[in-house]
């Protein structure tokens, strides 16, 4: 008989007595044929959640221009790798483009995705071969070595597993899953490795009474063993969070750790396992600055619709051909629309250096202006 994730989980707690809820979050989104990124499609309207790639192609598109103004202006080689491509779309939005728009580009394109689902390899090459065959090569982190050009991710990191610090009774101490009462709870006890400590310490966090944080250690080994990859390239994580001061407010008492089934958020952590999304927002300050620590060092930081419109997102929503379009596009960088509030873009880089007129590092004020324009047509 079949095991269920759920079943496979509460077996593993009675015997280890208790797990830590980020290993509860890696079994549960990871484990190999079971998790919820191991199987089944998650993504789109079929899915538990909708991303910025599903809402409109012109968000491929607009990376797309991105891209090549970094390459052009920065002097970066003619290569893409995309780490955590998802059902694919992305890649292909991206590749439709460059065929298109950049085809001296497109020829002599590198382009690597970098995934550790089977299941999500075999959709991504089904979707995206039968346009660009032999474009892409697929590839584990660890067989990325010295790369050049530009590395992107979407709504990756958020997905890494965190570990959960609470303060009671003026002592921090970490909350592990354990079977209580014949169910999978939140207990309170020693933290599992020094390293919680140390990350607190970094960012200077005073974590208030009874408040939970959610913090990802994934993070920073992913980070810092990125930037050993790559010798002159750019880095653009674009997920959502806050720097520290912002994401570890006192009034988010209950941490950022959410789930999604069906497009519907909930909290119930123990239930559903290996059917439903678990995600924690992003803290950047921290990606910038354990990314300095091997040479990553951090460009531009800024909310996804100002990179988008900086990008030539605007040029987009002119081209639409029908309201309908023209409304999937303004989704993306409007704060109505869900992904122009807590999405942000993080710009980092390794060998190169920017100038005054780089355009990611000027001002909100600078094209707030023109965007009206463009939506009161």
């Amino acid at each position: 008989m079949e095991t269920s994730l759920q079943t496979y989980v509460e077996e593993l707690v009675r015997q280890k007595g208790k797990i830590t809820f980020a290993e509860f979050m890696d079994i549960a989104l990871y484990k190999e044929g079971m998790g919820y990124y191991q199987k089944e499609n998650p993504f789109g309207q079929q899915g538990s959640f909708y991303t910025s790639v599903n809402a409109s192609e012109s968000f491929g598109r607009t990376l797309a221009k991105s891209f090549v103004y970094m390459i052009k202006t920065l002097g970066l080689e003619n290569a893409f790798c995309e780490m955590g491509a998802g059902s694919g779309m992305l890649a292909n939005d991206i590749l439709n483009y460059l065929k298109a728009e950049e085809k001296e580009i497109y020829s002599a394109l590198s382009y690597t995705i970098i995934e550790k689902s089977g299941y999500l390899i075999n959709r991504q090459k089904e979707l995206i071969e039968k346009e660009h065959a032999g474009k892409v090569v697929w590839k584990t982190f660890e067989e990325l070595k010295g790369f050049s050009g530009v590395f992107y991710s979407n709504e990756l990191v958020d997905a890494f597993p965190v570990h959960r610090v609470i303060r009671m009774n003026d002592e921090l101490r970490e909350l592990y899953v354990k079977e209580t009462d014949g169910k999978l709870r939140f207990w309170p006890d020693d933290f599992s490795t020094p390293k919680l400590q140390e990350y607190l310490d970094n960012i200077n966090l005073r974590v208030v009474e009874t408040q939970i944080v959610d913090i990802n250690l994934d993070l920073v080994g992913w980070v810092q063993a990125l930037a050993d990859k790559l010798d002159k390239a750019v880095v653009v994580t674009i997920d959502y969070g806050f720097e520290a001061p912002m994401l570890y407010q006192s009034y988010r008492r209950d941490g950022t750790v959410t789930c999604y089934y069906r497009h519907t958020q909930n909290n119930d952590f123990f239930e559903r396992i290996g059917y439903q999304d678990i995600t924690a927002f992003v803290d950047f300050t921290s990606l910038s600055l354990y990314g300095s620590q091997k040479g990553l060092e951090p460009l531009a930081f800024m909310p996804q619709w100002l990179y988008l419109v900086q990008s030539g997102i605007l040029e987009e929503i002119s081209a639409c051909k029908t309201d309908l379009q023209k409304q999937s596009v303004k989704a993306l960088i409007m704060p109505e629309g869900g992904f122009g509030t807590n999405f942000q873009v993080f710009i980092q880089g390794k060998g190169v250096s920017i100038d005054p007129d780089f355009r990611y590092t000027k001002s909100a004020r600078d094209v707030l202006d023109e965007m009206g324009k463009v939506f009161s047509s």
